[in-house]
C-alpha cells in the first residue's frame, strides 16, 4: 500500500472521529497556516544529516509499520489536549524518544518537493515541536495538568493544519519513497 493511500485513510479515519476538540464551530476559512509561539518551539535539534534538497533519501531507513506509526501519532497530534489523552498516545506505544528519532528520519526529507503539498520542511518543524511539548509534558508526571498542552494550539489552528503537514510529510516521503511497501 503506498503512503499516498495511507495518508489519505489517515485523514478519512480523522474525518470520521469528528476530529476531537472543545465542541467550538470553526471558521468557514480552512487554515493551512503553520504558526510557532515563543511558548511553543521546538527545543530537540533536528538531525541535518547528509542528506539535502539535492541529495538521496535513504529509503531503507522506513518500514511501513513505521511509516503507518507516525501517521497514527501524528493524527494524535491534532487531537490529544488532555493529560488523560496522554495515555491513549502511549497505549498506542507513542514516546517522545521514538518519535524523535522518526522525525530525525523523516528529516532526510527537507527540501524534497512532494507532488502536491511542496516540501515538508516546516511540517516537520512542527511536528518536532510538538513532540518536544508532549515530552515536557510527560517528564513532570503526575503534577502535569491539561494547561501544559495549551501551546499545541498556538503551534497549527485547527485539525485540518495538523492533517496537511502530515499529508506533505507523507507526499515528500511517497515522491522520494515510492516503492515502501
Amino acid at each position: 500500500m503506498k503512503v499516498r493511500h495511507l495518508a489519505g485513510f489517515a485523514f478519512g479515519a480523522l474525518l470520521l472521529a469528528g476530529c476531537g476538540g472543545t465542541g467550538d464551530v470553526p471558521s468557514a476559512e480552512p487554515s493551512d497556516a503553520l504558526t510557532t509561539s515563543p511558548e511553543a518551539t521546538a527545543t530537540t535539534p533536528a538531525d541535518d544529516g547528509d542528506s539535502n534538497a539535492t541529495g538521496d533519501v535513504d529509503c531503507s531507513v522506513f518500514t511501513k509499520d513505521q511509516i503507518v506509526t507516525w501517521v497514527i501519532w501524528t493524527q494524535l497530534f491534532a487531537q490529544v489536549r488532555s493529560v488523560d489523552g496522554l495515555q491513549t498516545m502511549s497505549t498506542l506505544g507513542y514516546t517522545p524518544e521514538d518519535m524523535a528519532a522518526m522525525l530525525d528520519d523523516l528529516d532526510q526529507l527537507k527540501g524534497h518537493e512532494g507532488e502536491v503539498y511542496g516540501t515538508p520542511d516546516d511540517a516537520l518543524v512542527l511536528f518536532r515541536t510538538a513532540n518536544d511539548n508532549y515530552a515536557a509534558v510527560i517528564a513532570k508526571g503526575d503534577s502535569a495538568t491539561d494547561a501544559d498542552l495549551a501551546p499545541l494550539d498556538d503551534l497549527a489552528a485547527d485539525p485540518a493544519a495538523w492533517i496537511s503537514a502530515q499529508a506533505s510529510v507523507t507526499d515528500a516521503l511517497n515522491q522520494a519513497c515510492p516503492d515502501i511497501s
